[in-house]
């Protein structure tokens, strides 16, 4: 007798039970979704993948013809609390009944599906024994190797509960295994070694399990890290590895490349999850800094030397800043300018301490004014009633000036005369609005000259 190792026909593909009927005759064939993984010898199925979905389509039965279907494992009906949805399609125009289901992971024992229309039984069968592709016992959970080898684990197939139960060993070549990680609804989840249990989905792919076998750790899946302690994930909270600052999200996951607000406070984390402090960040055009806490900086900052604001954002400012009603100028790297600036044509001066000055200004033994707005001035400028000239370059100017044709003269603390004045040996007589008199007679009875000079 010719012995079969993984999977053999129960009941030779289909078989007609012997009965009176008075419905029209139809056929039973099986359509796989993947033909890798099934295996024929002599046109009948002799293996194939645990896991796989199966159509069985139903041949010459008009579509008006109702079908009974029924599905057993291992002799248990299971028709409605496991599998079986009639469906149709169309093939090539052709209208297409069948019954879709999964074999399910790890399930090993008979199965058979019946189809019953008028008083005519149709019945599909196997055995299900092992995996087809690698020839060897598997299971609904597998442990990955360090070497890309797997193990798999023994699974128990409950088909009243459609779930699969497997204990997980807890020790892994002589190592003490702290947790099992695999994933669960999209997310990554450790697992101790314990006896679990899982509800079958409908093509359900292998759970993945890999073991943790040291206290303290970081774990990467995918694209994502994560850090466990004594086999529990670290959620919602800080970690310092090696000096440096991570947090790991209400996931489990590693932040990287964002921000996060804690405690009124906002952080920032580098590509490689590193918590940013002490430095700065560049981000969405704009400069940030972050503290030696990690805390986003807000306000004054002294950094290198340099003084620099930053917003109640946290972004650098440049150009002017009113701050408590003082005026402030932040150059293009942000540093707090002092001295003079020139801002769009026009000079301002920015003390020491960065304010902007206004009135009086000596700068190198050289008077300036600065008005209100802190722009320098040139020309006239009357303060507290008297009169001030300022040259071009806004130095206030001593001595004889000369302005749209007439002759001024101003004293050493640069308020404008009026009155005789000596310059030298000689006097000269300016009138109340500053000009000097030439010419002509001063209103004391006196003659001045073409040079304003009294003889």
């Amino acid at each position: 007798m010719k012995k079969i190792t993984l999977f053999s026909l129960a009941l030779a593909g289909l078989a007609l039970l012997v009965s009176p009927h008075s419905g029209q005759a139809f056929e039973l064939k099986e359509e796989w979704g993947i033909e890798g993984g099934v295996k024929y010898q002599d046109g009948k199925i002799l293996q194939f993948n645990n896991g796989h979905e199966v159509k069985i389509k139903v041949l010459n039965l008009p579509e008006t013809e109702k079908i009974e279907w029924k599905v057993s494992l291992n002799g248990q009906d299971q028709t409605i609390n496991f599998l079986g949805q009639e469906k149709e399609d169309y093939i090539m125009g052709v209208e297409v009944r069948y019954l879709n289901f999964y074999v399910p992971y790890g399930y090993r024992g008979d199965i058979k599906v019946e189809a019953k229309s008028g008083n005519e039984v149709k019945i599909w069968s196997a055995k299900v024994v092992d995996d087809v592709n690698d020839g060897v016992k598997s299971g609904y959970n597998y442990i990955k190797e360090s070497n890309n080898q797997y193990t798999y684990l023994d699974t128990k197939w409950d088909y009243r509960t459609k779930t699969y139960t497997t204990t997980l060993p807890k020790t892994v070549n002589g190592q003490k295994v702290y947790a099992w990680g695999d994933y669960d609804h999209g997310m990554f989840v450790l697992t101790k070694p314990e006896s679990i249990s899982k509800f079958y989905i409908g093509g359900d792919r292998f759970r993945e399990l890999y073991p943790v076998v040291k206290a303290e750790s970081w774990l990467q899946s995918y694209s994502y890290w994560y850090y466990q302690k004594q086999g529990q994930l670290v959620q919602n909270d800080w970690v310092k590895y090696k000096g440096t600052w991570y947090f790991m999200n209400d996931q489990g996951v590693m932040l990287n490349k964002t921000w996060l607000y804690q405690g009124g406070n906002w952080y920032a984390f580098k590509s490689s999850g590193a918590m940013i402090a002490s430095d700065w960040l560049y981000d969405n055009n704009s400069w940030y800094y972050l503290k030696d806490s990690g805390a986003m900086a807000t306000g004054w900052l002294k950094d290198g030397g340099s003084w620099y604001y930053l917003n109640n954002s946290g972004a650098m400012a440049t150009g002017w800043v009113d701050y408590n009603g003082t005026w402030y100028y932040l150059n293009n790297s942000g540093s707090m300018a002092t001295g003079w600036v020139n801002y769009n044509g026009t000079w301002y001066y920015l003390k020491d301490s960065g304010a902007m000055a206004t009135g009086w200004v000596n700068y190198n033994g050289t008077w300036y004014y600065l008005k209100d707005s802190g722009a320098m001035a040139t020309g006239w400028v009357n303060y507290n009633g008297t009169w001030y000239y300022l040259n071009n370059s806004g130095s206030m100017a001593t001595g004889w000036v000369k302005d749209s044709g007439s002759w001024y003269y101003l004293k050493d603390s640069g308020a404008m005369a009026t009155g005789w004045v000596k310059d030298g040996d000689q006097w000269y007589y300016l009138a109340s609005s500053g000009k000097m008199l030439h010419n002509t007679y001063t209103p004391d009875g006196y003659y001045v000259d073409a040079s304003g000079a009294w003889k």
